[in-house]
C-alpha cells in the first residue's frame, strides 16, 4: 500500500495548471501546420502572447494575482480500482504555499499511510515514514521546485520560452487554442485555453510511471469559481494509464498567515 501512495503523490505533484518545466530558447514563436494550408491555418490563429494575455484576464488580472501572497488549499481525491496503485479509498490532501516560491502538501490516504513534503524555496525534503525526514533530489525535486512558482500564470513565457499555437481543437462542448511548450527533455506539453473564456481546460504533460515507462497525463480543469477576485479551477479530472483520478477542492482560501516554518524540514 505504500506503493500505491507513492504513485498516487506522483501524479498529485503537478497539481496546478502549469509548471516550470519549460526548456531555454532565445525566442517564443507562433507556429501554425507546414505547408501552404497550414500558413493560412497559422495566419487566421490568435499569437501567443494573445492567448496568454487573454487567459491571465479570464482568471483576473495581472493585479488581482499579484495582490495574493499566501494560500491554503483543502482537497479530497478518488481513484477507481485501476491499474497497479490497486484500490484507493477517498483520500485528502492539505497544500500550503507562499509567495514567491514555497510549497508544502500533505497526502493522507486511509489504509495507504501519509505523504508529507515541501520546499522552502531553496531546497526540498519528503517525510520518510520509516527513516524520518529526507531530502528531495532529482525529478521529484524538479517538480515540487517547478510546483512552488506562484505566480506561475503570468509567468509562464517565462517558464516555458519556446512555446507555439499549434492550432484550434474541441475540448469537452468548446473549442480551445492548442499551445505547445517544448520542455528540457525534449518532448513538448501542451496547453489548451478556451477559445471563448480564455480559461486553460486541459493540460496534455509527458511523464514517467514507475515500472511502465513514458505516457501523457491529461488534466481537465473544471468548476472554475472566483477566489477573492482570482478564478481558480476547483475539480481537475486527471486521465492516466495506470489510473485516473478527480481532485475536488472542498476550500481554497487566500492572504491567510502562513508561517514560514511549514516550509521548512522537520528535524528528526
Amino acid at each position: 500500500m505504500r506503493r500505491a501512495l507513492s504513485i498516487l503523490v506522483l501524479l498529485l505533484i503537478a497539481e496546478a495548471p502549469s509548471v516550470a518545466r519549460g526548456a531555454r530558447s532565445e525566442d517564443v514563436s507562433n507556429a501554425g501546420p507546414a505547408g501552404q494550408q497550414g500558413q493560412a491555418a497559422s495566419a487566421s490563429l490568435p499569437t501567443v502572447d494573445q492567448v496568454l494575455d487573454k487567459y491571465v484576464q479570464a482568471i483576473g488580472g495581472k493585479d488581482a494575482l499579484d495582490k495574493v501572497t499566501t494560500r491554503v488549499m483543502k482537497e479530497s481525491i478518488e481513484l477507481p480500482a485501476t491499474g497497479d496503485a490497486g484500490s484507493i479509498a477517498p483520500g485528502t490532501i492539505e497544500i500550503y504555499m507562499k509567495a514567491p516560491n514555497k510549497r508544502m502538501l500533505t497526502v493522507n490516504i486511509p489504509g495507504s499511510g501519509t505523504d508529507r513534503r515541501g520546499y522552502n524555496g531553496k531546497a526540498g525534503w519528503y517525510v520518510d515514514p520509516d527513516e524520518g525526514p529526507k531530502d528531495l533530489s532529482g525529478a521529484d525535486l524538479d517538480a515540487l521546485k517547478g510546483e512552488a512558482e506562484f505566480y506561475r500564470e503570468t509567468k509562464l513565457k517565462e517558464l516555458h520560452p519556446k512555446m507555439a499555437v499549434e492550432g484550434r481543437t474541441r475540448v469537452g462542448s468548446g473549442e480551445a487554442y492548442v499551445v505547445s511548450a517544448a520542455l528540457a527533455d525534449g518532448n513538448s506539453e501542451k496547453f489548451y485555453f478556451d477559445a471563448q473564456s480564455g480559461l486553460l481546460v486541459r493540460d496534455d504533460l509527458p511523464v514517467e510511471i514507475p515500472d511502465e515507462g513514458k505516457t501523457t497525463q491529461q488534466s481537465i480543469f473544471e468548476d472554475y469559481k472566483d477566489v477573492d477576485g482570482v478564478k481558480l479551477p476547483f475539480t481537475i479530472r486527471r486521465l492516466r494509464p495506470d489510473g485516473d483520478s478527480i481532485i475536488k477542492f472542498s476550500e481554497i482560501k487566500n492572504n491567510v498567515l502562513v508561517d514560514d516554518n511549514k516550509f521548512e524540514k522537520p528535524p528528526k
